[in-house]
């Protein structure tokens, strides 16, 4: 490489580590983001549970309208046929 100075790597990290100094935060924003952080207690999984029969009638119920149309395009179907006859 020519003109250029090869710059060893404990020379970059040197620089690096003067130049990144760690930040520790103060206490009152650690307090602060502390109390923000709200972890979902164990409980919410069993009320997630309890809405399943819900699910299962709201799905009966969509598996039966589908049924039900399915049903009365199959007898238009046959009406319009049976007209042609």
């Amino acid at each position: 490489m020519s003109g250029k100075r090869l710059i060893e790597s404990r020379d970059v990290e040197t620089r690096l580590e003067n130049a990144f100094r760690p930040v520790s935060p103060s206490r009152k924003f650690v307090q602060k983001v502390r109390s923000r952080i709200k972890i979902v207690p164990s409980v919410v999984v069993a009320e997630r549970l309890n809405n399943t029969p819900r699910i299962l009638l709201l799905l009966g119920g969509v598996i039966a309208g589908v049924l039900l149309i399915a049903s009365g395009a199959r007898a238009f179907v046959y009406l319009l046929h049976k007209s042609k006859l």
